[in-house]
């Protein structure tokens, strides 16, 4: 079992519990496994000084996906859709 201390918990809050678009109005609608939900639903509700909402959660968490292994989606990406000329 991994040990965790307060620095990694910092640095969790700051990239993935800032709440930076509090609602997904202009969204779209996606589905999530229900475990998954209700996951999700208990790490944002031990938020307590600003609330943050699912929306603004799961945008961090692709957002931090994209800058991190962005490169190798795009090269991916580009290896399988070669161009016709």
């Amino acid at each position: 079992m991994r040990k965790t201390n307060k620095e990694n918990i910092r640095k969790y809050e700051t990239l993935f519990l800032d709440n930076r678009y509090p609602s997904g109005r202009n969204g779209k609608v996606v589905y999530i496994r229900p475990e998954y939900h209700e996951r999700l639903l208990r790490i944002v509700q031990m938020t307590r000084e600003e609330k943050t909402t699912l929306y603004s959660y799961i945008d961090n968490i692709f957002e931090h996906h994209f800058k991190e292994f962005g490169i190798d989606i795009t090269d991916f990406f580009n290896e399988r859709n070669k161009p016709i000329l």
